[in-house]
């Protein structure tokens, strides 16, 4: 069949690309064609339009702290080894196909859209999607969108109706599972998210790091000083480089803009792993390392939910000072593993169910 995915594949995102090639590659190994689908342009409401006064915050927030000749170097080569290399990897300007049998909506944040993206709200991330014979999601998720804001914009009627015309709704998060039936009436299915459903390893690049802890987040997020000098401390007293993967930390011993598939060697090897982002704690918990979570108020819903679910809510920090002992416990992989494969089954079966 031809299926098509509608994804958020064309952010410039580690976890983005992950996800995206995941959910590809597992439905062409079901025996599919499958392409990538554009978001459509949406509406873009006054209070999330991306003005200049936004995007000029966002560059100094990012770039202009110190060091700025050397951020800006490395965000430079970050930005275009996706749009050059990491793109035509995951193939998403590649349209041979008109008219799909059946579109999946996910994974990813698809069904946020109280925030400020380019795209704005479309009702085509909620089912409507006109080249397509058939509709499901598949471990989609509304992020940090509430009924609140859905009520606020004026688009509960819309979305609902969208959404019920969908053959099956997937999602990956305790607060898509509320939205969705509060919109509907209907319960979602909860799935996990694709990095975790597909076999990575034989795409795993590794290296010849050792001894080494890594950082793993966006530009400006880990900025606290307390939260720095805990890390710091903490790297010292064991012995362990400091890493930071796809953005320059001043305070990290090494900065590294590898490809997707050597971001996961990165993650295999570590020994300690600091995140605050959502596929951060993903591929922690895949591929079994020592991590803790700092979670931020805009992932709290899909950090949270994600955790409590591999019953891992003891490696959210909360207070700063208990990073050393998060990050020396002990962690149930053999629980984690046996609960994955299990959710691994459930998501395969629900794929092999809907795609046909």
């Amino acid at each position: 069949m031809k299926v098509g995915i509608l994804s958020m594949q064309k952010v410039k995102n580690y976890g983005s690309f992950l996800q995206g090639f995941a959910l590809k590659k597992t439905i062409e190994d079901l025996g599919h064609q499958c392409e990538f689908i554009d978001i459509e342009q949406g509406v873009i409401f006054p209070e999330l339009k991306r003005n200049i006064s936004f995007l000029l915050k966002k560059v100094v927030e990012r770039y202009c702290k110190g060091n700025v000749i050397t951020r800006l170097k490395y965000a430079k080569k970050f930005q275009k080894r996706f749009s050059d290399e990491f793109f035509d990897l995951l193939g998403v300007n590649v349209h041979t196909m008109d008219h799909f049998d059946i579109a999946v909506i996910g994974s990813d944040e698809v069904f946020n859209f109280a925030q400020r993206v380019a795209w704005g709200y479309t009702t085509q991330l909620y089912g409507n999607i006109k080249n397509a014979d058939k509709v499901i999601s598949y471990a989609g998720s509304f992020g940090h969108t509430t009924m609140k804001d859905i009520n606020h914009f004026g688009v509960r009627e819309e979305i609902a109706r969208t959404m019920k015309s969908m053959s099956a709704i997937s999602v990956r998060d305790n607060n898509s599972v509320k939205i969705v039936e509060e919109l509907t009436g209907v319960t979602p299915y909860m799935h996990i998210d694709p990095v975790l459903m597909f076999d990575y390893l034989p795409y795993v690049k590794e290296n010849n790091c050792k001894d080494y802890m890594l950082i793993y987040t966006y530009p400006n997020r880990i900025n606290d000083v307390n939260e720095i000098k805990a890390i710091k401390s903490f790297a010292k007293k064991h012995g362990k480089k400091l890493i930071s993967i796809g953005f320059y930390f001043p305070w990290c011993d090494e900065t590294v803009i590898p490809d997707p598939f050597e971001v996961l060697g990165y993650i295999k090897g570590a020994d300690y792993i600091i995140t605050d982002t959502f596929h951060g704690s993903v591929m922690s918990l895949k591929f079994n390392r020592r991590f803790a979570a700092l979670v931020r108020p805009s992932n709290m819903q899909k950090m949270t939910s994600l955790l409590s679910q591999f019953s891992l809510q003891g490696r959210i920090v909360d207070d700063i000072h208990t990073l050393d002992a998060t990050l020396l416990s002990n962690i149930d992989y053999d629980y984690v593993n046996l609960k994955l494969q299990e959710e691994r089954d459930k998501s395969l079966e629900y794929l092999q169910q809907n795609i046909r």
